[in-house]
């Protein structure tokens, strides 16, 4: 069972309708140099895609795909999270 914000729709199955935003995390985590000392890094990992959707009473909503990856604190015990949208003209 899909959540109503979901779809059915991936990458993979869906080629033709391109995702049109992506949602990532922002995570940080503790590097280790050859002296022993740790530094803090971030990276981002991506989340889920999704597609902007109009409802039927108009409203604008996101349409995120259901290979959703979990979520999960960083080092520092936050959940970061952002939602952009992409541009397939770059």
């Amino acid at each position: 069972m899909t959540d109503k914000n979901q779809t059915t729709n991936t990458e993979k199955n869906n080629n033709e309708n391109m995702p049109n935003w992506r949602l990532i995390q922002e995570k940080a985590y503790y590097k280790t140099n050859r002296n022993g000392q740790q530094t803090r890094e971030t990276k981002n990992i991506e989340l889920a895609v999704g597609w902007q959707k109009v409802s039927e009473k108009g409203t604008n909503y996101i349409s995120w795909s259901d290979s959703f990856s979990p979520i999960t604190p960083d080092v520092d015990g936050r959940i970061v999270t952002r939602a952009f949208e992409i541009n397939y003209e770059n």
